[in-house]
């Protein structure tokens, strides 16, 4: 984005070189082990002020990159009933709105966002693979936006479905293209875009209001006992079914973490940014779940609905289905725009510390074109196959959402440790859910998981296949290609060392302690033993037997 983009890529400057730095274990305390690490000095170029994001901009493109999730496919888990649906909708909701005030909490504490959390306080190695997962699930939300989109084109259009590879390489040029001019242009295109991709929300629910009935049409009924219940099916089914349909209409907000770069204020705006737009996703998703199951002719035939805003800009607006599926692919483009610009500062990011192959030549860039055109290209290939197994392409999203739930309980574990194990007053927005609703994070995101890798999705363990193998190439390469090239930047570098020195100081705290109690434990016999020495006589006389005998 010209100005804005050198913001968001932070480089090695020429002048000041790097500064080798041998790490070794000492008595004392020290920064996590990497051997042979360098410290860098990393200069952050200027920046307009009119190219900055403030915090609407933020709140912004929050919404862009989620809310398409929420117009098409969750209505499917209507099938087991509105309650199990609608209460799993809850408990996913406010896990994402708890994690997302952990990670908000966590941007004034760290510098570099979520990234520079994982290899500052959780590890280098944990940092790679985290950053990587984060990756993965931002590349693969944006393709499957992209072949949403393209498919829906071809198909509207009876377009040769070969033409599609051509849409891709189309698409992402276009907003490669429109992301690459100055800041300023480009928040009030998303300030645009965003009105354009609630315009659905509002239409659909203001429209459909006059046609609600909650108690007639949110009920299944048999239709050979003529029975109605409000949940169908077990566990399995009702659950763990249907939890990863819950996610879409979440799944990426916390993206935003990783773009403080090119922020007005950043401890500040991306926090209330983010935090305002998981609340916005939240009221969006609620209510159109809420008006859909109130719609005739009930939950039995609107759960089958391919597009299911088609019903209500129908009754409400009378708008022709065409029409109402156009009016969704703002939405659907926008779940791609959203993820382009953290995936390309993710990328540059995880370059200039040495952690990507030196032959993509990303180390060092001004902007983040390059890394946008590289990660871009890794959307392509998911793509690609996607389009040539549909297997995978239909386990895409689960990939997706694995891939999201490491880093989630990685990102709160990081959380959970900076109010625990390093106790750093934050500079900014404080989460007002604490350790507890950190707790909570943990046990939804866990039952998401094992929805996925337990098989309850039918996809043949494919998902869970792809994470692991994912995981393993990771290992691999770390080991074997950048585990001692990786460098740290001097901020990385300071924050690695205080978090040494203060779980060292904790420690030796902690045995001082112990050492302190087994010795007033030791001085306490020993008082007790030499009192008794005193008061008790040395031998046995006649007198003493006689008082205790008649005691």
């Amino acid at each position: 984005m010209g100005k804005l983009r050198s913001s968001i890529a932070p480089t090695t400057s020429p002048d000041t070189g790097a500064f080798p730095t041998r790490l070794v274990r000492s008595t004392g305390p020290s920064a996590p082990s990497c051997d042979k690490c360098k410290v860098v000095a990393v200069q952050r170029p200027f920046v307009d002020p009119t190219d900055k994001a403030t915090t609407v901009h933020i709140w912004a493109m929050g919404i862009v990159a989620v809310i398409g999730g929420q117009f098409y496919g969750w209505n499917e888990s209507f099938s087991v009933g509105f309650a199990p649906f609608f209460l799993a909708f809850v408990m996913m909701g406010a896990a994402y709105i708890i994690y997302v005030a952990c990670v908000s909490e966590v941007g004034g504490k760290v510098p570099g966002g979520s990234y520079g959390l994982a290899r500052a306080v959780l590890g280098f190695y944990p940092g790679f693979l985290l950053s990587s997962l984060e990756l993965l699930e931002y590349t693969s939300f944006a393709s499957v936006s992209v072949l949403y989109v393209t498919e829906f084109a071809t198909t509207f259009f009876n377009w040769n479905e070969d033409y599609q590879p051509i849409l891709w390489l189309l698409f992402y040029a276009v907003f490669i293209f429109i992301l690459e001019s100055r800041g300023k242009y480009v928040w009030w295109f998303m300030l645009v875009f965003v009105v354009l991709c609630l315009a659905p929300t509002v239409l659909f629910v203001c429209g459909s209001l006059s046609y609600v009935n909650f108690q007639a049409n949110a009920i299944l009924v048999d239709d050979a006992t003529n029975e109605t219940t409000w949940a169908t099916g077990d566990i399995s089914s009702a659950f763990f079914g249907i939890l990863p349909s819950t996610t879409v209409g979440f799944a990426g907000v916390e993206s935003l973490t990783v773009v403080t770069g090119f922020v007005k204020d950043p401890a500040v705006a991306v926090p209330k940014g983010t935090v305002a737009a998981v609340w916005t996703l939240f009221v969006s998703n609620i209510a159109l779940i809420l008006v859909l199951a109130s719609l005739p002719p009930g939950l039995a035939t609107t759960s089958t609905d391919e597009y299911f805003l088609d019903r209500g800009l129908s009754l409400g607006l009378g708008m022709s289905s065409g029409l109402s599926e156009w009016l969704m692919m703002p939405a659907q483009m926008g779940m791609a725009f959203g993820f382009f610009i953290p995936y390309a500062r993710l990328t540059q990011a995880m370059a200039d510390s040495n952690l990507l192959p030196s032959c993509l030549r990303l180390k060092g860039q001004p902007n983040t074109g390059r890394a946008m055109i590289v990660a871009s290209g890794f959307g392509y290939l998911i793509c690609l196959v996607s389009f040539y197994s549909p297997k995978f392409k239909q386990t895409l999203q689960n990939i997706s959402i694995l891939a999201g739930t490491i880093c989630y309980a990685g990102q709160t574990l990081g959380f959970v440790m900076l109010r625990t194990t390093y106790k750093i007053d934050t500079a900014g927005y404080t989460s007002p859910y604490g350790l507890v609703g950190a707790y909570y994070v943990w046990v939804v995101f866990l039952c998401l998981f094992v929805s996925i890798a337990g098989g309850f999705q039918g996809d043949s363990c494919i998902a869970v296949a792809s994470t692991f193998g994912f995981v393993v190439v990771l290992t691999l390469y770390y080991v074997l290609g950048c585990q001692k090239s990786q460098t740290v930047s001097k901020e990385e570098y300071t924050s690695i060392f205080k978090f040494s020195v203060m779980k060292f100081n904790k420690s030796r705290s902690k045995k001082q302690k112990k050492r302190s109690s087994a010795a007033t434990s030791h001085l306490s016999r020993a008082s007790i033993a030499t009192a008794a020495r005193l008061v008790l006589p040395k031998k046995p006389t006649k007198v003493g037997p006689a008082i205790l005998h008649c005691r």
